[in-house]
């Protein structure tokens, strides 16, 4: 097998590629984005394998960056976050440093719950999750209204949830 030559670009790392995902690896994804505390015999049964390959498998996922993290999804109605915002953001200018500083500021928001560069009449589009309009109107002032470099934004806000999903469909 070749080594990978180094990169000229400073900023980029070599990793070595990762092992191509097979049936049961695609398995394990879906059955873990549906519930990450699952007990591995449980999911060993579920895809068909003895509990110790089912336990190296899912260790060589997250080592190979397939599994991010595994978190707790909370409803937000429970917690007393029921405004969703999906706010399309336009900025006045579009050089790197700008964008990369706007990127740090709103990343550092904790109302921010989402946040995508995106191509089209905007420039970002952001998922704010706020208790209620007060709120808003406070991360509004707060937040975009000290950003000097939005041009614009315009906020659309949820009626009602249809469908939420976190995974993603993998082929099994």
């Amino acid at each position: 097998m070749k080594k990978p030559q180094a990169s000229r670009n400073p900023k980029s790392q070599i990793a070595p590629p990762p092992e191509p995902l097979d049936r049961i690896d695609r398995k394990i994804l879906n059955r873990l984005q549906r519930d990450a505390a699952i007990p591995n015999q449980d999911l060993a049964d579920q895809v068909g394998l003895s509990p110790a390959p089912t336990s190296r498998r899912v260790r060589r996922l997250k080592d190979e960056g397939y599994i991010a993290r595994e978190v707790a999804l909370v409803d937000p109605a429970r917690v007393g976050s029921t405004l969703i915002a999906f706010v399309s953001v336009e900025l006045d200018r579009q050089r790197e440093d700008v964008l990369r500083s706007f990127e740090r500021h709103i990343s550092t928001q904790p109302e921010v719950q989402q946040c995508y560069f995106v191509t089209g009449e905007t420039d970002y589009m952001l998922i704010v999750v706020c208790r209620d309009m007060d709120h808003y109107n406070d991360f509004v002032r707060q937040v975009l209204a000290q950003e000097h470099n939005i041009r614009r934004f315009r906020s659309s806000f949820n009626l009602q949830r249809v469908k939420f999903d976190t995974g993603i469909y993998l082929e099994e």
